[in-house]
């Protein structure tokens, strides 16, 4: 999870100060943020890239021959079982970057799509944070946000808030409690 928490920043400590002093809670302003904070956790996903840009490791081809198959296909493509449009070959065909049974790009960590549906935020009772991310009823997203270096999985983070993102979500933030202000 990040975790977006108002702590020393002096012109928003004075701005809570004065929505403290008025009667009125920053919960709203924060909540607008933890929506922000989660809009950007899925387009990190959706984009398949880290803080810096850097788009995140490939799947190994092993790991597409093992992925789920589309809708309209009922199974998976294991070693065992097959799916139709026969994997083993496509994969030597296409080097590994294919269409899996229908699916236009293998898109990473979206096998199922749980985790990437499993991102929510939430706010603090007393409305300085919010956290966006995904819960801990899904063990595997630490897994795939740090890696694993024992059992070979690259980081592929998607849990972040760069630079330009924090400015962002102050900014709203600010602009937010003004209006509460006002």
């Amino acid at each position: 999870m990040i975790k977006f928490e108002v702590k020393g920043l002096d012109k928003v400590q004075r701005l809570l100060a004065d929505l403290q002093a008025a009667g009125k809670h920053p919960g709203p302003a924060m909540d607008l943020v933890g929506q922000r904070m989660l809009a950007m956790q899925k387009r990190h996903f959706i984009a398949q890239t880290g803080p810096e840009g850097k788009p995140w490791a490939p799947l190994k081809p092993a790991t597409v021959a093992r992925r789920r198959a589309g809708p309209r296909s009922r199974g998976y493509a294991t070693r065992r079982g097959r799916v139709g449009m026969g994997t083993a070959r496509a994969l030597a065909h296409f080097g590994g970057a294919l269409p899996v049974a229908g699916i236009s790009g293998v898109q990473i960590l979206r096998d199922t799509g749980m985790m990437y549906r499993s991102l929510v935020y939430t706010v603090g009772i007393d409305g300085l944070s919010a956290e966006a991310g995904v819960p801990t009823t899904i063990p595997y997203g630490t897994t795939h946000q740090y890696g694993d270096p024992k059992r070979n999985i690259p980081a592929r983070p998607f849990c972040y808030v760069n630079a330009a993102e924090a400015k962002q979500l102050l900014t709203l933030f600010g602009r937010e409690v003004l209006k509460l202000l006002a």
